[in-house]
């Protein structure tokens, strides 16, 4: 969990230590999702650079057996369906949304480079106020690259999570092809023997199928099963990324009392 961080002038001690701690937990929450992907597709999953779209929508699996001639098992398999149409991703909106975060992300450092660059003029300023002043535009700075580092942890999470429906769905797509495949074969074989063996192989040919379609139907299902899990642990570091925005959000409001219009002397209700 990420402990509540305080974002008040001087409480980040070391000029730049808060952005550094929030950028550590940032990281942490990053390659601890990025690693999500490894059980589940068998590979780490990056972050803002490329969504992937899982190679492509690809064809319905189930075609091959329309065209072999053996659709007629639909009934027997058909609920390999079930497992296609769980993992449903749209690898353009998934792209969109990190692009943002993306942008958003160069836009805050970018707002901070500058931020930097105008506290030099604030150096004729001197005493009490001009100090507190000073000290309040550096902890600004830090908080305004601690927002970046947030976004692009949101981005990162949203990128990898959208990732993992996208490639479990090729994934899963593939099993369920060659599944059908291995049944086409099995059917073909269970046909040519059909008139030696008096029909028997058929039912043989399509109990297999069955077993086959079964087995890969594990299979997928045991995947989904994960990929279920660790989107729910994506959930919970976005939590965690919305913890640390909250803090730093409670730390900008002491610009409130600057930015709020006072009442004036001679006229109570003037606001």
């Amino acid at each position: 969990m990420v402990t509540k961080t305080q974002t008040t002038p001087g409480a980040g001690g070391q000029d730049g230590q808060l952005a550094i701690e929030i950028e550590h937990q940032v990281e942490k929450l990053m390659n601890d999702a990025k690693q999500e992907g490894v059980p589940i597709v068998g590979h780490v999953l990056e972050g803002m650079d490329n969504v992937g779209d899982g190679g492509g929508t690809g064809g319905d699996p189930f075609t091959q057996l329309f065209a072999s001639g053996f659709g007629w098992i639909i009934d027997t398999v058909g609920f390999l369906k079930d497992y296609v149409e769980k993992l449903d991703g749209d690898s353009a909106a998934v792209q969109t949304t990190v692009d943002s975060m993306k942008l958003v992300t160069e836009n805050l450092t970018y707002v901070a480079q500058g931020h930097q660059e105008d506290i030099p003029s604030l150096a004729d300023w001197e005493g009490d106020a001009g100090v507190a002043y000073k000290a309040s535009m550096k902890l600004l700075r830090e908080e305004i690259i601690c927002l970046a580092h947030v976004v692009e942890g949101l981005g990162t999470l949203a990128a990898v999570s959208g990732s993992m429906v996208i490639t479990l769905r090729k994934i899963v797509r593939d099993l369920i092809a060659v599944g059908l495949g291995t049944i086409v074969i099995v059917l073909a074989a269970a046909v040519a023997a059909a008139f030696w063996t008096f029909g028997t192989s058929v039912i043989v040919g399509i109990a297999s199928s069955l077993a086959i379609a079964i087995g890969v139907g594990i299979e997928a299902a045991r995947r989904i099963t994960m990929l279920q899990e660790a989107l729910g642990r994506q959930t919970e570091r976005m939590g965690e990324l919305e913890t640390i925005a909250e803090d730093v959000a409670d730390g900008l409001k002491r610009f409130e009392k600057s930015t709020t219009p006072h009442r004036s002397a001679s006229n109570p209700d003037q606001t």
